[in-house]
């Protein structure tokens, strides 16, 4: 292949649509990736983007090479020195378009539409927390590995070869579930019409067992600890049909869109009596339900899902390169509709599901905000304050607040940690910092030019000091209410107040002082119950305190107030607040 035949853009049919239509999910995909750029520093994300702006140099855990090439970019902008907020949106904005370059390269590159289009499933199907959290490898060896299958596939000459062992190598040390991947998809191309010459296949096999002793005899305790843990269950509890229920629920709900495409698959191969494909694809997915469902429990979401995201390639693989290019023209231009539809609920999937990633981002903000009203920028959270359901107070909560404080400043940077992850540690030093849970790290070790924190120990955010003539307190209090104006009835929402302390006197949010936000709905002066769900105070109010409050929608219908107040020790303090809101 030429290079100038590389750079020449095929001639594909219906060429309008061809130049339009691919390219719109990528150009989806880039806006989210932009606007949503605080909210994609989730988990393994915030702790890598972390090390890389502290060090100023590459970070690979576990041996995975294959995380060196989103940080490229970024680290080049922390050696120029750039904001911290463009460091991140480099961060979030590196994952997708190397993806859309790969897309390129295949779809006109090698002429190949269909592995383009596995490409963009690839990026859309079976992910939602993961684009929040797009630093976790297996993202990155799918697109890799339909890259080198789409080569591999063509009739190229023999030294072409070192391009795909490149990839290969690449693919096998990103993750080591890869090695399944990989070796499904050479078995699954090992047919009569498509098998190459044996001198095509031993590189690639030396170059499988090379990566292979590399990640046995390296320092990784992944591997082990998955064979440890199919080895410590018994096989009853293997085999116990209500694991397997729990797993098929989740899929059920998470991959309803993969099932069905996997009983297509079943049926396809069937019909075309490719009796080799069929038994390597069904033997495939189930040896790895079995496989997740004897080793990881479905707990973590997000983490579930990165495990299982394996199961796209293992069913569209064999979908889209089965499918036949010749039939029907009806019936090829319904598979494209029903396709493109799919990548269009996926996409709405990701952006609906980002809702919550937001609210998540605007609660660390918040605190951040109460943190810097105190005074000092290390403290401590208690789980039960500020746990509203999106929060997902995982590990990597204080290096993630600690990168979003930074944005407005180094020196007004804080990082903020669970009262659990303080426990977890016997003594911390006054120069030290929680950087995850269990793992301490030395205030100098931080990039001067992004944080600073001060030398000291950490206090906390919901103060147990109680609360002393706190009706008088509650005389400078002033509630605002910034609800929507339509909500549908007997909805559960989440609903933002803002909360204004003009007293010296602040109101503390410790669980023994019991204090909740709470609310109330009435039509024309009539209170339609005082039993409604209460909000603890996710911080103190010394100033200025935002933070959400959940609210059960009523069954009736119709213009009514909705009043939000502060009970404490059980007593409304009467707190005037009130919007008129429309129940549909």
């Amino acid at each position: 292949m030429t290079l100038r035949r590389l750079l020449r853009r095929p001639k594909y049919r219906y060429m309008a649509a061809n130049r339009i239509v691919p390219h719109l999910p990528w150009l989806v995909l880039i806006a989210m990736a932009i606007f949503l750029y605080k909210a994609r520093i989730f988990a393994d994300t915030g702790f890598t983007v972390a090390q890389v702006i502290n060090t100023q140099n590459f970070y690979i855990e576990s041996l995975r090479i294959i995380s060196v090439i989103p940080q490229i970019i970024p680290l080049i902008g922390v050696w120029t020195g750039i904001e911290i907020r463009y460091v991140l949106l480099l961060f979030s904005l590196v994952h997708v378009v190397f993806f859309y370059f790969l897309f390129l390269f295949v779809y006109y590159g090698l002429r190949d539409r269909r592995s383009g289009l596995l490409i963009i499933l690839s990026q859309t199907v079976g992910i939602m927390y993961g684009f929040f959290d797009p630093m976790f490898e297996l993202y990155y060896t799918v697109p890799l590995m339909i890259t080198f299958y789409a080569i591999w596939r063509l009739p190229f000459r023999f030294r072409t070869i070192f391009v795909l062992l490149t990839l290969e190598a690449l693919i096998l040390l990103s993750h080591p579930l890869a090695f399944i991947l990989f070796a499904y998809v050479l078995l699954y191309d090992l047919t009569t019409k498509t098998a190459k010459p044996f001198k095509f296949y031993l590189p690639v096999m030396l170059v499988f067992a090379a990566s292979l002793l590399f990640r046995y005899f390296a320092k990784c305790n992944y591997v082990p600890g998955i064979m440890a843990g199919i080895l410590n269950n018994n096989l009853p509890d293997l085999i116990n049909p209500l694991n397997f229920k729990v797993l098929g629920l989740f899929m059920l709900r998470y991959y309803s869109e993969v099932l069905l495409a996997f009983i297509l698959v079943i049926y396809m191969l069937a019909n075309q009596k490719q009796w080799f494909r069929l038994l390597i694809v069904a033997l495939t997915f189930f040896a790895y339900v079995f496989l997740v469902n004897s080793v990881f429990p479905v707990s973590e979401a997000h983490y579930i899902e990165q495990l299982m995201f394996i199961f796209v390639p293992l069913v569209f693989i064999p979908l889209i390169y089965s499918f036949p290019t010749v039939g029907r023209q009806g019936l090829l231009n319904i598979s494209i509709l029903m396709v493109s539809a799919l990548i269009a609920y996926r996409l709405a999937v990701i952006y609906y599901g980002g809702e919550k990633f937001a609210m998540r981002v605007a609660q660390m903000e918040q605190l951040i905000n109460v943190a810097r009203q105190k005074g000092g920028n290390k403290f401590v959270v208690k789980k039960q304050a500020i746990d509203h359901g999106y929060t997902k107070l995982s590990s990597s909560f204080p290096v993630e607040t600690l990168l979003l404080s930074a944005i407005d400043g180094n020196d007004i940077s804080a990082t903020i940690a669970s009262e659990e992850e303080l426990r977890q540690i016997n003594t911390i030093r006054a120069d030290q910092f929680i950087f995850r849970a269990g793992e301490l790290k030395q205030q100098n070790w931080l990039n001067k030019r992004y944080f600073h924190l001060d030398i000291g120990q950490y206090r906390s955010l919901n103060d147990s000091i109680p609360n002393a003539n706190i009706n008088f307190t509650a005389g400078n209090l002033r509630i605002t209410i910034d609800s929507k104006n339509l909500y549908g009835a007997t909805d559960t929402v989440w609903i933002p107040v803002n909360i204004i302390n003009q007293g010296k006197t602040p109101v503390f949010s410790g669980i023994k002082n019991n204090v909740f936000l709470s609310y109330f709905w009435s039509v024309n002066n009539e209170v339609l119950s005082w039993n409604e769900i209460r909000t603890p105070l996710q911080a103190d109010i010394k100033g200025y305190l935002r933070q959400d409050i959940k609210v059960a929608v009523p069954r009736r219908k119709g213009r009514m107030q909705l009043k939000v107040d502060i009970i404490a020790d059980g007593d409304w303090l009467g707190i005037y607040s009130m919007e008129d809101v429309m129940v549909y």
